[in-house]
């Protein structure tokens, strides 16, 4: 063989290898844009709404995200759950999941975003060999989640800016901020895809009236605010009730007030720009801390590493991370203080507003301790069908 049949021959191998690379990369992309998650919702489900029913131009997009409504029926006030700001955070979605299957509400109305960015859903973290779903073992069998990104996928919205300003403030904030959802409120209009979501979501809270609404969230805990609760001036008495009550009974909870200089926060401008009670939670997720070692399924679930567990004994963490909590913060556990966050700050807002009184009821902290997530998951083969969505 000659050398330039040996040089072709070496061009069409190279070639071949690299579509094979890029159809195994291109299907992986496909599925993780396309995949569904599944709720099986329980029976006080009322409705199930839109953020396009707010902002009209959203609809057809990967903006528009559902809206669940659980309305007792009775004269009551209004509570929001988010989850899903940022699905590299994913025991905040899986939360909304567990409260949205097990819910039950006698007064007032509660409304559940699970996937708030649900473009950030459609993409796995970039860069870091970060794995796309985690399963949640059942009696029934296995249930699947994604595993998304922090930042709205740039297939809806590019390139990015060398520069971005929040509206209307004009605080100048890290570039690639411009395609995150929780530095984008209040949002506008006229603004990029992810202003554009931002500004749903006030417009829904505003046009609802609603009396709470919480930001659920996950943090390194080598991130001082962990573990916490931030809540806006307004709610501060609510958050700090909820915080001591928390730390006395279950578990350690902090309390911080939105700082008024930081711009684009759900903490802040959900306040500044509605009437609503805003407060966000942050629990442990040793999955987006930067020293630890590989980033598995299995670390997304547990929170053991090896890495992070010598940090925790030089006490360089934030919240505990020793061998008296066995070097973790599994999945259950960071759901179960989402659960009990919410129901605890819901508890206080009913004290000191007690004409915004919301009573409902969803599994606690103590139950995701002895039970684990799975169950409180239910098998969508055997639900009803009008009760099982895929989104």
């Amino acid at each position: 063989m000659t050398a330039n049949k040996k040089q072709l021959l070496q061009k069409i191998i190279c070639l071949a290898l690299a579509l094979v690379l890029a159809a195994i990369a291109g299907v992986s992309f496909y599925d993780q844009r396309h995949y569904k998650e599944t709720v099986v919702v329980s029976d006080a489900l009322t409705e199930v709404r839109w953020l396009s029913d707010y902002v009209p131009m959203l609809k057809g997009t990967y903006g528009d995200t559902p809206i669940f409504v659980f309305d007792s029926g009775v004269e009551g006030g209004s509570v929001l759950y988010c989850g899903g700001t940022h699905p590299y955070e994913p025991a905040t979605s899986l939360s909304a999941f567990i409260l949205m299957e097990n819910i039950q509400v006698e007064k007032g109305v509660v409304y559940v975003i699970p996937q708030c960015s649900y473009s950030a859903t459609t993409l796995g973290v970039q860069g870091n060999a970060y794995p796309s779903y985690y399963t949640i073992e059942t009696e029934w069998g296995e249930q699947k989640y994604k595993i998304g990104e922090r930042n709205t996928n740039p297939l809806d919205q590019w390139p990015d800016n060398f520069t971005y300003i929040n509206y209307p403030s004009g605080q100048s904030q890290a570039y690639n901020d411009l395609r995150n959802l929780n530095r984008c409120y209040p949002g506008r209009l006229d603004g990029t895809f992810t202003e554009r979501v931002a500004y749903a979501i006030m417009e829904f809270i505003r046009t609802e009236n609603i009396d709470m609404s919480i930001d659920c969230h996950e943090a390194s805990i080598m991130y001082p605010v962990v573990g916490t609760y931030v809540a806006h001036d307004d709610a501060m008495d609510i958050a700090m009730m909820a915080a001591m009550d928390l730390s006395a009974t279950s578990f350690d909870m902090k309390i911080e007030q939105s700082p008024k200089s930081l711009k684009g926060f759900t903490h802040r401008e959900w306040g500044d720009y509605s009437d609503t009670l805003a407060i966000l939670m942050e629990t442990p997720e040793p999955f987006i801390d930067r020293i630890v070692g590989p980033i598995t399924e299995d670390l997304m679930m547990t929170g053991k590493d090896l890495f992070l567990s010598y940090a925790g004994d030089k006490g360089l963490t934030y919240v505990k991370y020793t061998e008296e909590n066995d070097y973790s913060w599994p999945m259950n556990i960071r759901v179960g203080r989402h659960l009990s966050g919410a129901a605890k700050a819901v508890y206080y807002m009913n004290m000191f507003f007690p004409e915004k009184e919301v009573i409902a009821t969803w599994p606690s902290y103590e139950e995701l301790v002895e039970k684990d997530c799975g169950a409180f998951l239910h098998d969508p083969a055997a639900a009803n069908p009008d009760q099982v969505y895929k989104f």
